[in-house]
């Protein structure tokens, strides 16, 4: 299985793909996001896109591997759709975006050591449950 490396982005862009195992992954450049202004309750816990569809709590406990695109391409369809059709989700990826952004610019040219993303990844977790409870 191979990985496709991509720098993150934000979503509606080709920046982010699924890992993959050859032509048949689902590329990012055909997802076009809707804007994450609308108001959604910070408790929600809604599935969307029907019975296979992720719940908000998996969505967003999920947003780090696809922002790395560490994740199968089935997966990684169902995380983008939820991202699609959940404006508070999406506010939420924008977010975990932008400090993946930062983290990045402040450990140039050196890629961040992998202890202090396991910390962040780890708090930003805590927060989210935190928050969604």
């Amino acid at each position: 299985m191979t990985s496709e490396h991509r720098e993150p982005g934000p979503l509606g862009s080709s920046s982010v793909g699924p890992r993959s195992a050859g032509p048949a992954a689902t590329p990012a450049a055909a997802f076009v996001s809707e804007s994450a202004s609308g108001s959604v309750d910070p408790g929600h816990h809604h599935p969307h896109g029907g019975p296979t569809a992720l719940d908000c709590s998996e969505a967003l406990l999920r947003a780090f591997e696809f922002l790395d695109g560490e994740m199968e391409a089935n997966d990684f369809a169902k995380v983008r759709a939820h991202l699609d059709a959940c404006a508070e989700c999406l506010r939420q990826y924008d977010l975990d975006h932008m400090v993946k952004l930062m983290i990045k610019r402040s450990c140039a040219p050196e890629p961040a050591p992998t202890a202090l993303r396991a910390t962040i990844v780890s708090r930003l977790t805590v927060i989210r449950i935190e928050t969604t409870n």
